[in-house]
């Protein structure tokens, strides 16, 4: 086998068997390695000037790979954080390589040996209950979408849930018997069980008796305009639109960095009594809490 095939058969066995089989990881979290080795291999057909297909274990060096993560700071300009998570990926893959190849271990052992960098850790952006109380009321609940979008916020900041977990949420997942309590399935499949506020609840009973999903079969709980499951682009776009759109009612919105995180980072605690009732009765985001 020539070393272009080599290298497209240990990319091929690293997800398909190492990632998955022996790691056994989550499919999101194969996705994140499978990006980052992605933009290492196109930016090293780039950077030595050959197509992708005729890269070979030759030019997996540390040369390269700092190149590459020199590349993803100034030309992508990306944090250190993202910086950091790339090296992260290439990492297990050359650790991987190690155990494959043992022709070029020394080189191999020299990726590994990079350092992450040290980085600034900045203040966590957060919404005060005014801000998030100016997005909520600005929602249209007439229309479907409305509806939806103002069901998914208060979920996302009653339960600190993750953008992806949020995606995943299945109806099965979903406990409305009293206390009512949703099932959320995190990183490394690890679950916990957060309550849900009676009016979070109702909400959510309401959305799922009314949503349309493209087939019979799809239990995912939010839902895009077309029948499918929300994906994290799609949340994304919600929460920017239905911020730009509370901006006027609310200018401090406007001088904020706000995105799915920023519900999760400052959502009221996990085990607040559900007595208190919805925090827009009980005078909001009493028990902030950072996960």
């Amino acid at each position: 086998m020539n070393r272009s095939r080599l290298l497209t058969h240990y990319v091929q066995t690293f997800f398909q068997d190492y990632l998955k089989d022996h790691r056994g990881l989550s499919n999101n979290t194969v996705l994140g390695y499978r990006d980052a080795i992605k933009l290492f291999l196109a930016f090293l057909a780039r950077h030595i000037r050959s197509h992708i297909s005729k890269l070979s274990l030759d030019d997996l060096s540390a040369e390269n790979a700092l190149a590459f993560l020199s590349d993803i700071e100034k030309t992508r300009h990306c944090s250190v954080a993202t910086r950091n998570l790339r090296l992260s990926a290439l990492r297990t893959f050359f650790e991987y390589l190690v155990t494959q190849d043992t022709l070029h271990i020394g080189q191999y052992q020299r990726v590994i040996s990079i350092p992450l960098k040290q980085s600034s850790h900045r203040m966590m952006e957060y919404l005060e209950v005014k801000e998030v109380r100016a997005v909520i009321d600005c929602i249209d609940r007439k229309k479907t979408s409305g509806r939806r979008d103002y069901a998914l916020l208060n979920f996302l900041y009653n339960t600190g849930a993750r953008v992806q977990e949020a995606c995943d949420l299945r109806i099965e997942n979903v406990h409305f018997d009293p206390p009512p309590m949703v099932t959320i399935t995190g990183k490394g499949r690890k679950t916990r069980q957060v309550p849900l506020w009676q009016e979070t609840a109702t909400l959510l009973k309401a959305y799922i008796a009314e949503r349309e999903p493209i087939q019979d079969s799809l239990n995912n709980v939010f839902l895009s305009a077309r029948g499918q499951s929300l994906t994290r682009f799609g949340i994304r776009y919600i929460i920017r639109s239905r911020i730009a759109a509370a901006i006027n009612r609310c200018p401090s919105l406007g001088k904020k960095k706000v995105g799915p995180h920023t519900f999760r980072h400052y959502s009221v605690s996990r085990t607040m009594p559900s007595d208190l009732g919805s925090p827009w009765l009980s005078g909001g985001n009493c028990c902030s809490k950072h996960r």
